[in-house]
């Protein structure tokens, strides 16, 4: 087991006048499942750097609770000055995307979604989910985030379009400071007989010792609360919710050549290896020139971490 000697690994963000500087005043050392303290003579923990490229070379202390294997962030930030630069702004409707897309509406429609359904995705980003579900017909599909720079979906008010048969969390649950409340919060929106789609990184399936692999999955600081599967159904079963099924993978983990989460991640190691490269202009020539991302576009599939994990609950 590795641990951490956090009275020396300060992040670089830790000038007062730095806007992006951690409070030294608090700490996330407390699990807020479990109620464990942190200790860091016995839990694992890892100093990680941010691999978004605004904010590349500073790092921040996670560490793992050894009673439910929950991951937590310790260092405290003012998330406001992160997500300013949060580089999936940059992100477009693109085919990769509607393939991707295309999986994640199917479970919902497995689950009874039709047309006419009303759909919440909470913590939309820039609204490209609900974008693709119009496309496809889906009338009263609704997105709604507060860090939202879309006047569309930073209004409040949308969620008094409910209550919504369908609810989708999808990367959002580990962003939040408490995420029990924002699941009580839900809870009042979603209708009787509904169903809610948890997608979050899988802490179970996460090595702290091996953080260059799970850069997008840790995500510090962003990532301030990294649950595992049984973690997310207590979650749920503190709502009364139900769970209906567990999807071991991530929707944008698929069989097609390239799109697979292995292949995804040595595409973004070729051209720098920052969160920000996903986002930009596919680098074809790059892809098709290495022989290591040929090797994972064709069989990462079949060899994934599976470090993300999805449950959907009835309520």
């Amino acid at each position: 087991m590795e641990t951490l000697d956090t009275s020396n690994a300060i992040s670089i963000a830790n000038a007062n006048h730095d806007p992006a500087a951690i409070d030294q005043t608090r700490q996330r050392d407390v699990c807020n499942i479990c109620k464990i303290a942190f200790d860091p003579k016995r839990h694992e923990s890892a100093l990680v750097p941010c691999h978004v490229q605004a904010f590349r070379g500073r790092a921040f202390r996670l560490w793992r609770c050894d009673g439910c294997r929950s991951i937590h962030c310790l260092d405290v930030v003012d998330l406001d000055h992160y997500y300013s630069r949060y580089p999936f702004a940059q992100a477009k409707l693109d085919w990769v995307f509607r393939i991707f897309y295309r999986n994640l509406a199917r479970r919902f429609i497995e689950h009874g979604m039709t047309i006419s359904s009303r759909l919440l995705d909470y913590g939309c980003a820039n609204g490209l989910f609900c974008q693709y579900l119009h496309e496809c017909g889906h009338t009263y599909a609704y997105g709604y985030d507060p860090y939202s720079a879309t006047a569309e979906f930073s209004n409040k008010e949308t969620l008094d379009r409910g209550p919504f048969e369908f609810i989708l969390l999808q990367d959002v649950l580990e962003h939040v400071e408490s995420p029990s409340e924002l699941l009580a919060q839900l809870d009042e929106h979603l209708a009787p007989g509904g169903h809610i789609l948890i997608g979050t990184p899988n802490a179970e399936n996460i090595d702290l010792a091996k953080q260059h692999i799970f850069p997008n999955e840790l995500h510090a600081p962003y990532h301030l609360h990294i649950p595992t599967p049984n973690v997310l159904k207590r979650l749920g079963a503190a709502r009364g919710w139900t769970p209906t099924r567990v999807y071991e993978r991530s929707y944008h983990d698929r069989p097609w050549f390239g799109l697979n989460t292995r292949a995804a991640k040595v595409y973004q190691q070729l051209i720098g290896g920052s969160f920000d490269a996903l986002f930009g202009p596919m680098q074809l020539g790059r892809m098709l020139t290495s022989p290591r991302w040929v090797f994972y576009a064709v069989v990462g599939y079949w060899m994934s971490y599976k470090s993300d994990v999805s449950v959907m609950f009835r309520k």
